[in-house]
């Protein structure tokens, strides 16, 4: 079971930093240096990359292994080999091979020449000497194959421990990978929807720019066709206007050939007044003759009753030139008004014209920028 655990033990690399230092630290106990030989510690527990690499006397692996001393021993004859290098398991092979008769040439070719020193040296012990050391080497190994079986349980389950963790922390780091991948998925499947949204809204403005553009082509032709009505209604209210100023002009000379013409009658009247004055004077004069003439009487009182008929005619003539002369002048005053209405309306024609033009020109513009 021991060899079993110590075949499962994992590397060093494959252990966290400071995890064998630490473990073999704490664990193993501070060996004290002392005077007596059999009292120098077989490995250095202070260093644990040694642990491996220690060796011990081919001798006293014999005495502990082969003649069957201590209980790990009697119960497990392989027990001690498990825990002992490829050297150190060959040397007790050969000195196994040495108490059972075989001869001494084979393990001298076997063993360095450290260790024939110590087997030349050891007939030179005593007996008690050689027990003893037997014995604390037995207890050596025993207390030091307990501390490696409980260094090997306590790394075992540190590496239990440090592979659950592994996996704990691979299945939390699965969880939150899938749980990124998820929010990943539903950003794009957002992103995706608001750039469909995005896309129908562009198209919905696009196809409104459409239809602005048409109904700006629309109203500009219906625009110009307003122009051009207004500049035809100008053009007859020019033409009307003129008409009016001839008629005007017209008048005007007509009024001053009825002036004229009063002016001649007032002329005549007035040598129509002399003249009757003159015919009073010619009347009192002639008095005497009307009176011996009733016939020449008779037909200047005709002629002055013509006369007066006349001078009533032209008056009335007067007063209905002059009633023309007034409704000319207030025509030509309506006139004026309404040609400077039409004015004002074709300015303010001209400034909606021009509002409208500025309007083209920013949505154009904004067309434009929103193309690029």
């Amino acid at each position: 079971m021991d060899g079993f655990l110590a075949d499962r033990l994992p590397e060093a690399a494959a252990l966290p930093d400071g995890f064998v230092e630490s473990s073999c630290d704490s664990l193993a106990p501070r060996a004290t240096t002392a005077d007596a030989d059999y009292k120098v510690p077989l490995i250095d527990l202070e260093r644990p990359e040694e642990l491996w690499n220690w060796s011990l006397p081919p001798l006293a692996v014999e005495i502990s292994c082969f003649a069957g001393v201590g209980v790990g021993a009697r119960e497990n004859p392989g027990t001690c080999l498990d825990f002992l290098p490829e050297r150190d398991i060959q040397e007790v092979r050969v000195s196994s091979t040495l108490s059972s008769g075989a001869p001494l040439e084979a393990s001298k070719n076997v063993q360095s020449p450290k260790d024939e020193s110590f087997l030349n040296s050891a007939p030179d012990l005593d007996d008690k000497s050689y027990q003893g050391s037997a014995v604390v080497t037995q207890e050596r190994l025993e207390s030091l194959c307990r501390e490696l079986q409980s260094q090997n349980k306590m790394l075992m389950d540190e590496c239990q421990r440090v592979s659950t963790e592994g996996q704990n922390m691979r299945s939390d780091l699965s969880m939150i990978l899938k749980d990124t991948v998820k929010d990943v998925n539903s950003k794009l499947e957002e992103q995706k929807d608001e750039c469909l949204y995005q896309l129908t809204e562009n198209e919905m403005l696009r196809k409104k720019l459409e239809h602005l553009a048409d109904e700006y082509a629309l109203a500009e032709q219906q625009f110009a066709q307003e122009m051009k009505q207004k500049i035809l209604e100008l053009q007859l209210v020019d033409l009307n206007i003129q008409q009016q100023q001839e008629r005007s002009t017209q008048d005007q000379t007509q009024m001053q050939l009825y002036v004229e013409q009063i002016e001649e009658i007032l002329a005549t009247e007035k040598n129509l007044h002399l003249q009757l004055a003159d015919d009073g004077d010619k009347f009192q004069q002639f008095q005497d003759a009307l009176l011996k003439s009733n016939e020449l009487f008779d037909s200047f009182k005709q002629e002055m009753e013509k006369m007066a008929s006349s001078v009533k005619e032209l008056k009335k003539e007067n007063e209905f030139l002059k009633s023309r002369c007034e409704k000319s002048d207030i025509t030509l005053v309506k006139l004026v008004e309404e040609r400077e209405h039409m004015k004002k309306q074709l300015e303010k024609a001209k400034n909606q014209k021009e509002k409208l033009e500025s309007l083209c020109r920013s949505l154009q513009a904004e067309k434009k920028n929103r193309t690029q």
